[in-house]
């Protein structure tokens, strides 16, 4: 028997979703490429109230969420310039707990039937038949059809977006290489010292370094800069030579004029490296007509840069926002329309808001550009900032 709804993504978003629809009682199936013991690719995420708090409280594992939520010291972010001098910190008794991707994925597990979710079914991509029914291709060669509603998960590179609007997200310029520290490298004890438990963010000279420890205790590096969207492959560097990699970002171009301590802790890198390419949504794009039996909800709606640190709180904030639609309308047309109504300006303030905030941080006199453009009382939302972001969601 056909399910009523595909949820075709298995990240935060796609899972936060079934989990409300589970205790709506609504009949729903999805599809994760990955199989389920492959841990989600990722740093760790802040849930906010209001946003993924409220996910969590609506599918109901918030007491889970709570279990594995690390607060306190762990949500302080510290800026420091290039010069290895700590400038400000924010974020002292914010209720906006970090977990890891696999942490979340785990308390939303124990809200799904495990029957409800195929896993390592990879949707390769997805057309409409002659009667308009959208029609979803696997990777094994399978299809599948007759679903009163697919729901687009799938993140940035999605295959379910074209059905609903020819936008593309755009490149932004940017891009972080990220690489480990772990507990046995015997600079862990320095890195432990001055990362501390909650982000490191090292700002200046166009370039941002962000480090954070992750839940089993090993530390995150992000390195951030600018160039284009394919560098890695246009200069011929091997991602997965560590050596090779840190001799480049030690050079004047990156991160060679950063202070002593600072490269240090990139000399210290112990794992391979893999490149994370920013991408956004252009905002004027999230204006399309709803689609016959077809929407989408987190990235694959509406990816942005990570700067405001709202991507993942607003995409599972289109989780609530679209079950609240469909137990009011129905699944029809009109929750649709509804929903995107709803998600388009929330959408649309967040990823201008992080696209400025980026501009700001990559400026080469970062952090002081941050701090001038606060006292001007600048509202962008970000580092040193509360975000602006609305919350709300119609009901």
């Amino acid at each position: 028997m056909v399910a009523d709804i595909a949820i075709v993504g298995g990240g935060p978003s796609g899972l936060a979703l079934a989990g409300i629809l589970e205790r709506a009682g609504l009949s729903y199936i999805v599809y994760e490429r990955s199989n389920i013991d492959v841990p989600p690719r990722g740093g760790c995420l802040d849930l906010h109230d209001g946003g993924g708090q409220l996910a969590m409280k609506e599918a109901g594992c918030y007491e889970k969420f709570r279990e594995y939520g690390r607060g306190g010291e762990a949500t302080i972010h510290a800026v420091w310039d290039h010069l290895g001098n700590k400038v400000f910190t924010h974020g002292e008794g914010v209720d906006s707990p970090e977990l890891d991707r696999e942490q979340i994925k785990q308390a939303l597990l124990t809200t799904i039937p495990e029957e409800n979710i195929k896993w390592g079914q990879a949707v390769t991509s997805s057309e409409r038949n002659n009667k308009g029914d959208v029609v979803l291709h696997f990777g094994d060669g399978i299809s599948a059809t007759g679903f009163k509603l697919v729901i687009g998960a799938d993140g940035s590179n999605s295959k379910i977006r074209h059905l609903v609007t020819p936008a593309k997200p755009k490149y932004a310029g940017m891009m972080f290489w990220t690489g480990e520290i772990h507990s046995s490298n015997p600079f862990y004890t320095k890195v432990e010292e001055v990362a501390k438990l909650g982000p490191m963010i090292v700002l200046g000279r166009s370039t941002m370094i962000w480090i954070q420890r992750q839940g089993d205790g090993h530390y995150r590096m992000e390195l951030g800069f600018k160039g284009p969207e394919n560098f890695a492959e246009k200069i011929q560097v091997d991602l997965l030579d560590t050596e090779a990699v840190k001799i480049l970002m030690l050079t004047n171009d990156f991160f060679g004029g950063h202070a002593d301590s600072i490269k240090a802790i990139i000399e210290a890198i112990d794992s391979s490296f893999h490149a994370w390419p920013l991408y956004y949504m252009p905002p004027d794009a999230l204006a399309w007509k709803a689609a016959k039996g077809v929407t989408l909800i987190g990235d694959a709606a509406h990816v942005t840069t990570p700067f405001i640190g709202e991507g993942a709180n607003i995409a599972l904030l289109d989780s609530v926002a679209l079950a609240r639609k469909l137990k009011e309308f129905g699944i029809s047309q009109k929750a649709v329309e509804e929903y995107e109504k709803d998600m388009f300006p929330r959408a649309r303030d967040v990823i201008q808001k992080s696209v400025k905030s980026g501009e700001l941080y990559f400026d080469w006199n970062a952090p002081q550009s941050v701090m001038e453009s606060s006292r001007r009382g600048v509202q962008f939302g970000g580092l040193g900032q509360k975000s602006n972001t609305t919350v709300e969601v119609g009901v």
